[in-house]
């Protein structure tokens, strides 16, 4: 059910939430996104900054979405389909298992580096603008994923693909979540043509692995669990495993 603006109001009034705590742009915050892009008409709905079907522009571009990012930088935010969400505050899991994958990744850097790749973390930004998508109306995406093994050139060349490896651990406190992680972002990643793309599934200590990514989808999509090494295309020196990502 989306939340009301009274509602927000009332959640206002009783605290400031600092930005990453919360995953749900506040009244003021969106009053100030609206003055930034004058050329849309937005709304507020359940805390994310969506495009009126009345609007002469239907989805927010790239460009206006850097403006957004620039004035709000302790916001994690992503543009997806062309609208502006907020990404969930992780919890202390969350950053164990992130912690742990960069950490795995980590054991081969070496052989990573030979590559000419590198390991990123939760600040590198991933973006598919309208040239890289199908054409069925759908916008442009910039995405901020929790673990990477991306090329050294993609921020200088806008090379595709510009990653060999995306993982992201699902994030599960709204069902919104759970579809954005396994269904909405999987369409990106396919788009950007990147090899593989691991969600980490908390739920039942599992990883998603989609592979061979084919007309802005992918193709192969495995469920594995235990001592299954996970597939890397381009990457099979990788001997990590769902046993060694969920140990404590």
């Amino acid at each position: 059910m989306a939340t009301s603006i009274e509602e927000l109001e009332k959640k206002e009034r009783q605290a400031e939430i600092p930005p990453a705590q919360r995953d749900y742009f506040t009244i003021p915050e969106f009053r100030k996104i609206r003055y930034l892009l004058s050329d849309y008409e937005l709304e507020l709905i359940d805390g994310e900054i969506t495009v009126n079907k009345r609007s002469p522009l239907q989805s927010i571009s790239i460009a206006d979405f850097e403006r957004v990012a620039e004035e709000f930088p302790d916001h994690r935010i992503e543009l997806i389909d062309g609208e502006i969400m907020m990404m969930p505050p992780p919890d202390k899991e969350h950053q164990k298992i992130a912690g742990r994958i960069i950490t795995l990744l980590a054991e081969e850097v070496r052989q990573i580096k030979a590559l000419d790749c590198s390991i990123g973390g939760s600040t590198g930004y991933f973006d598919v603008p309208d040239s890289f998508r199908q054409p069925d109306g759908s916008g442009p995406d910039i995405v901020c994923p929790d673990a990477s093994v991306y090329y050294n050139d993609y921020f200088d060349t806008d090379r595709r693909p510009p990653a060999l490896l995306i993982v992201e651990v699902l994030s599960f406190s709204k069902r919104k979540h759970i579809k954005r992680d396994l269904e909405l972002k999987q369409a990106i990643y396919a788009a950007l043509e990147i090899p593989a793309y691991w969600v980490i599934d908390r739920r039942d200590q599992s990883v998603w692995a989609h592979t061979e990514p084919r007309d802005g989808a992918y193709t192969v999509c495995e469920q594995i669990k235990g001592d299954q090494i996970l597939p890397a295309p381009g990457l099979e020196f990788l001997r990590i495993t769902p046993t060694q990502i969920f140990e404590e």
